[in-house]
């Protein structure tokens, strides 16, 4: 019986073995064409830096040969005789651990794609987080032009005028910057100085040399010479506006301005509008009357109601002095030949790293910056505010150099020059990049996105263009009642067009006051693709407006238009925005407000503009 059993169970097993060859043959899935389909359209994958550097590999090995990566191999396909940029931008990708700008992830991902997922089918779509290097900010690369120097004791005399004090006052900071300009003399534009030197709020007790002609009251009332000198100080008490009798204070110190008239001895008190608190510059001789300093001869030069001079907000000094134990260090850079306290409006502070920080670690320079100045800065500025930019000079393992931290809303970050980049890959007959989004930002309560301010022409102004949250990043050449010829430039970071095919930039702007005729003279929207740093030296294309720009009337925002770039594909582009009142009269500035950039494909670019107008409530 057991037996017969058995054979039943083996001619059932026969069956049924015989039942899935025939079902496999019939479907020709027996053999080794078999794969089952798997498509994935939610697939997400982030590069280690194991992945990098094998995409940085110079060479595998087939038997005891090397030869080319399939990596080496498609940079060097992608070079020419006169240009071998794309091989030499390969090469970074081991040591930097990060794609750039001229060896993208676009043209090697898809290979090690292929590689990594050779299971996968036609129809996958893969969101690829990656590094890249876009390297440091314009402001960065400004200070490695940057040099260290401390006063020595001939300096301080040659200052002082041979006076012998081995330290400067608040006073005499005034003259580092011709001190600068007479002692490097070979310095070229651009040039960044960090000055040390010994501080002391207190004057010395030695005698004033010889004044020259322009001089402080401080320096009139010690040295006492009756020859004519020109003073500039604010107008204090006054006991005539009839005579122009008053005190002009600086600083401290005073002296009695013995009446106030023009070359020709007119009374020019109230014909020129003199208040209390002005600004005012005048010259005359030093003389004593009933026993007190006064200004005798005073005539008058010019004066400013500082209360009233604009209906913006005054320049800030972005520039921290650091003073520990009676020295102070600044930073000065040559602009337009004359050297100046750097200032850059985009940052909420620069400052010299205290000499503390290093004292405290028993070292003369900085090797782990992010955690050292992240952590001066966490202390320093306990209350700083969401994307608030701060550059730190120090001394780093190569040297002087300056690097930048932003506020995230919880820590100071380093501004490496290394981002993590997204971008979407689909395997069709094989992987390629699918990029439709060049660029884009909000500015609106999210700052300036790393664009760069250029003044070319101030006509005496402090600023052109500003960032305001509000608003977004905004241009005005009116000031205090008057319309100012000037030219300033907003300038985009570097936008790569590597794989576009129909690229279009739009944005949303608002202009007020001006007229529609000269306001498309003076407003202009500009694009080139070998920036040189400098607005000036670039050679520009002009994108003119679609349609008709704002007529000025009210503050409405509305859509500037599709600005067609397609003549820059697979190039790097900067955008820029030009404000221009130098060309004609100026007989109203207007005022430029720009908000919410994009560059994209030009599906995504109408999407956008959709649903910017939706928000807007424009149904036009």
């Amino acid at each position: 019986m057991k037996n017969t059993n058995y054979i039943y169970i083996f001619l059932f097993a026969a069956m049924a073995m015989t039942s899935c060859r025939d079902y496999f043959d019939a479907n020709e899935l027996d053999n080794g064409n078999y794969r089952p389909t798997d498509v994935r359209t939610s697939m997400t994958y982030t590069l280690t830096d194991n992945d990098v550097a094998s995409i940085g590999k110079q060479c595998t090995y087939k038997g005891s040969d090397t030869v080319p990566s399939v990596y080496e191999q498609k940079a060097l396909s992608l070079c020419t005789v006169e240009d071998s940029t794309v091989y030499t931008a390969w090469k970074r990708i081991a040591a930097d651990k990060a794609f750039n700008d001229d060896a993208g992830a676009d043209i090697f991902v898809p290979m090690f794609m292929a590689q990594k997922f050779p299971y996968l089918n036609a129809g996958t779509i893969c969101q690829v987080t990656y590094p890249l290097y876009e390297g440091k900010s314009q402001r960065q690369q400004a200070f490695g032009n940057i040099s260290a120097y401390t006063l020595t004791e001939n300096d301080y005399r040659t200052i002082w005028g041979g006076r012998g004090a081995s330290y400067l006052t608040a006073e005499k900071e005034t003259a580092l910057t011709d001190f600068l300009k007479n002692t490097f003399t070979t310095a070229t534009e651009g040039k960044m100085m960090m000055l040390t030197y010994n501080y002391s709020e207190l004057k010395p007790d030695t005698i004033y040399p010889p004044l020259k002609y322009e001089c402080t009251v401080s320096e009139l009332l010690a040295a006492q010479e009756t020859t004519e000198h020109q003073l500039t100080g604010t107008v204090g008490i006054v006991r005539s506006t009839l005579s122009g009798r008053f005190y002009l204070m600086d600083n401290g110190d005073s002296i009695y301005v013995y009446g106030l008239t023009d070359e020709d001895g007119n009374r020019v008190w109230k014909d020129k509008g003199i208040q209390t608190g002005d600004i005012i510059t005048l010259k005359g001789k030093y003389a004593i009357m009933d026993n007190e300093p006064v200004l005798a001869d005073a005539v008058y030069i010019s004066h400013t109601h500082p209360n009233s001079v604009s209906n913006k907000r005054a320049p800030r000094h972005i520039q921290k002095a650091t003073i520990e134990n009676g020295v102070k260090q600044a930073v000065y850079i040559l602009q337009n030949g004359e050297w100046t306290l750097y200032d850059n409006e985009l940052l909420y502070r620069m400052e010299i790293l205290p000499q503390s920080i290093y004292t405290a670690m028993g070292a003369t320079n900085i090797n782990n910056a992010d955690e050292v100045i992240g952590g001066y800065l966490r202390r320093t500025y306990p209350y700083a505010q969401d994307k608030q930019i701060y550059m730190i000079v120090y001394y780093g393992s190569n040297g002087l150099t300056a690097d930048e931290w932003t506020y995230d809303g919880t820590n100071f970050v380093m501004n490496t020059g290394y981002v993590q980049d997204v971008m979407s890959f689909v395997l069709n007959t094989g992987w390629v990049a699918n990029i439709s989004t060049y660029y884009t930002t909000p500015f609106v309560g999210d700052g300036p996105a790393d664009f760069t301010m250029q003044a070319v022409s101030l006509d005496g102004l402090n600023y052109i263009w500003r960032y305001q949250a509000s608003y977004g990043m905004t241009a005005s050449a009116y000031v205090s009642g008057t319309n100012h010829p000037v030219e300033g430039w907003l300038i985009s970071p570097k936008i790569r067009l590597k794989k576009s095919t129909a690229p279009f930039l739009t944005f949303y702007h608002a202009v007020r006051y001006g007229n529609p005729v000269s306001n498309l003279e003076w407003l202009k929207v500009r694009v080139t693709d070998n920036y040189t740093g400098d607005v000036t030296t670039t050679e520009w294309r002009h994108l003119p407006f679609t349609d008709s720009i704002p007529d000025g009337s009210n503050w409405v925002f509305r859509n500037a238009g599709k600005f067609d770039l397609s003549e820059y594909n697979g190039e790097t582009v900067v955008i820029a925005f030009e404000y221009n009142t130098t060309i004609g009269e100026v007989p109203s500035a207007p005022t430029w407000e720009i908000q919410d950039i994009l560059v994209a494909e030009e599906e995504e670019v109408d999407e956008f503009i959709k649903a910017g107008n939706a928000k807007r409530g424009i149904t036009e």
